[in-house]
């Protein structure tokens, strides 16, 4: 949540569970949706998240 720290953790966190679900459905391209992770996902997060864009083998 770099852009604003007064943001409630947990509607950032169903947000991005709700656009992990357009990526899912094919609505969101992979590079679009890997950027909207490492953007607003929290670090302790990003596990949740992130063997769908793959970063935890890129890295």
């Amino acid at each position: 949540m770099s852009n604003n720290s007064s943001t409630n953790p947990n509607e950032v966190y169903a947000a991005l569970k709700l656009i992990e679900q357009l990526y899912k459905d094919g609505m969101l391209p992979r590079h679009i949706y890997k950027n909207i992770l490492l953007e607003y996902a929290e670090p302790v997060w990003l596990k949740d998240f992130v063997d769908e864009i793959g970063t935890r083998s890129e890295e």
